[in-house]
């Protein structure tokens, strides 16, 4: 591939792996009494109970998109696409530097999601915190637009990524909103027009 291939490809990598992790992120930490307190965490904690299958089996999916995703432009493979092909000094000295949080991604990738490793417990793997991981992202968006800059002399924002955040929380809303008219119509229907001591029953 040329290297002006290879820019664009991370380009739309970066951006899909960056708006998985801050989509798991949203559904995952919302629950944390260290982040939103504990009024809100119980109630992102109710709302997610409301459609429970769907929450649970998508915040997986966005942690495993965006860990596997997250850790192609650093493949050291010679028959993979990776920021190797594009500067290797540059990117070996951005993995060295990152080196704590790229190995446990790796370790989780490894013996969790491209295959279950025979002994391995899934509580003996960790993933990076949250701060840790916006600070990373913030380095990897900064050396890859170090990288594009002298390719074809461009960069790019990632912020749009970020808004999925804000998609999720007006889905929380919307659920909300959703449960609270159900509610009321389940007391509508149980007061009223399945009462058999209505007042119009018994008059």
């Amino acid at each position: 591939m040329e290297k002006i291939e290879i820019i664009k490809y991370f380009r739309g990598n970066i951006y899909e792996s960056y708006g998985a992790y801050n989509a798991w992120k949203m559904i995952c930490h919302s629950k944390s009494l260290g982040i939103v307190g504990e009024e809100m965490a119980n109630k992102y904690v109710e709302i997610q109970k409301v459609y429970p299958e769907f929450f649970g089996l998508t915040e997986r999916a966005h942690l495993v998109t965006f860990i596997v995703l997250v850790l192609h432009p650093f493949d050291r493979r010679k028959d993979s696409c990776s920021l190797f092909k594009l500067d290797r000094k540059s990117t070996k000295a951005f993995i060295e530097t990152h080196t704590v949080i790229l190995e446990s991604l790796k370790n989780v990738r490894d013996k969790l999601f491209a295959h279950k490793s025979i002994g391995v417990k899934t509580e003996s793997l960790t993933i990076p915190s949250v701060d840790d991981l916006d600070d990373f992202y913030e380095k990897l968006v900064e050396f890859y637009n170090f990288l594009s800059k002298s390719i074809e002399d461009s960069t790019t924002l990632f912020g749009n990524a970020e808004g999925v955040k804000n998609e999720i929380e007006n889905l929380f809303k919307n659920i909300e909103r959703g449960e609270c008219v159900r509610k009321k119509e389940v007391d509508l229907k149980w007061y009223w027009d399945e009462n058999t001591n209505r007042a119009s029953e018994k008059l």
